[in-house]
């Protein structure tokens, strides 16, 4: 009996995807509210045909590695179609990203430069883990007249370009949630936020500070700017103690401007609104998502799941985006 209970829901999921599609397991390119469709194989100018989907979106929505690998090409400089990146895994089927940021943030001016095109540490040969970031939406190359947007392309081993459309759309069902994965991938509070090196430096990256008037501590970012920290809980959530605190006077920490606010590791904690009843994972980016079920909640974190929930009070909301809803364990 169970085997054909098997066999019925291979079948089931066999049949789900059209046939000869190549589904690839991934993870979601880009993080934020995106939109595509099936746009593979259609014309493109002088004969050509487009050999991947776009994924439409906003200028600086941080992109993620799709799969554990390496870096194996990255356009540095730019080139004339744009900044791009190539990935490899380990069975040799690779990733193209297309169109990578080319303008300083906020403007259009194509000045931008690495450093808001690609992620720091990201350089032809490094290794890659999935969901971690790796460059910055934009519109370079050709796109300046189509919008901030990915062009994401599978290949296979042979390097032949094949259609990434249904494996898109299984990754962006977002129905799983591996708590230490996200823990790992958000190893600093820069790489959760995707902040990126700047040349105009404020304070020193990834160091704590405060002054002696008061018993605030901030995060020093990537970008030279602090981030506050809005509770205890938070702020033990990435770090056990207070023993790297740095203390600086009024002025110093003064001059440092506010970047944003931190929210809890994700991975560590679930959260409840005070107003609604729904549990929430954080992942990466402070996105919130539901745990549709105490099964999932259990498979996730165990039996005593209920002792990592803590209430977030609705003010706090800002500081959140909901995702999508967790379904399924890893």
């Amino acid at each position: 009996m169970r085997i054909v209970t098997v066999i019925s829901a291979l079948a089931s999921l066999l049949l789900a995807w059209p046939a000869g599609a190549v589904v690839r397991d991934i993870e979601f390119p880009a993080v934020g509210d995106v939109s595509y469709q099936d746009d593979f194989g259609d014309p493109r100018s002088g004969g050509r045909t487009h050999e991947g989907v776009d994924i439409m979106g906003e200028k600086m929505m941080p992109l993620v590695s799709a799969v554990d690998g390496w870096v194996r090409y990255v356009t540095v400089p730019e080139a004339s179609w744009g900044y791009g990146l190539e990935l490899e895994d380990a069975d040799g089927w690779r990733y193209w990203y297309l169109h990578i940021n080319n303008d300083t943030p906020g403007t259009d001016d194509g000045l931008g430069g690495e450093a808001n095109a690609f992620a720091p540490g990201i350089y032809r040969g490094a290794r890659v883990t999935r969901g971690q970031t790796v460059a910055y939406m934009g519109d370079s190359g050709n796109a300046e007249r189509t919008g901030a947007h990915l062009h994401f392309e599978i290949h296979d081993p042979s390097d032949t370009p094949v259609n990434p459309y249904e494996s898109l759309r299984a990754a962006s069902r977002g129905g799983t949630f591996d708590p230490e994965a996200e823990r790992f991938a958000a190893s600093t509070i820069s790489a959760d936020l995707g902040l990126q090196s700047v040349g105009t430096r404020y304070c020193l990256s990834d160091t704590l500070v405060t002054t002696p008037e008061t018993k605030a501590v901030y995060y020093c970012g990537e970008d030279g700017r602090r981030y506050v920290f809005p509770n205890a809980d938070v702020y033990f959530s990435w770090y056990d103690d207070f023993t790297s605190v740095m203390t600086v006077s009024v002025a110093e920490l003064a001059a440092m401007p506010i970047g944003g606010v931190v929210t809890y590791r994700p991975g560590t904690k679930l959260v409840k609104l005070t107003t609604d009843p729904k549990v929430y994972a954080v992942a990466r980016g402070g996105v919130l998502r539901w745990v549709s079920s105490e099964d999932v909640a259990v498979g996730l974190y165990g039996a005593d799941w209920a002792d990592r929930v803590v209430d977030v009070p609705d003010a706090d909301f800002i500081n959140f985006t909901i995702g999508d809803p967790i379904t399924v364990t890893p």
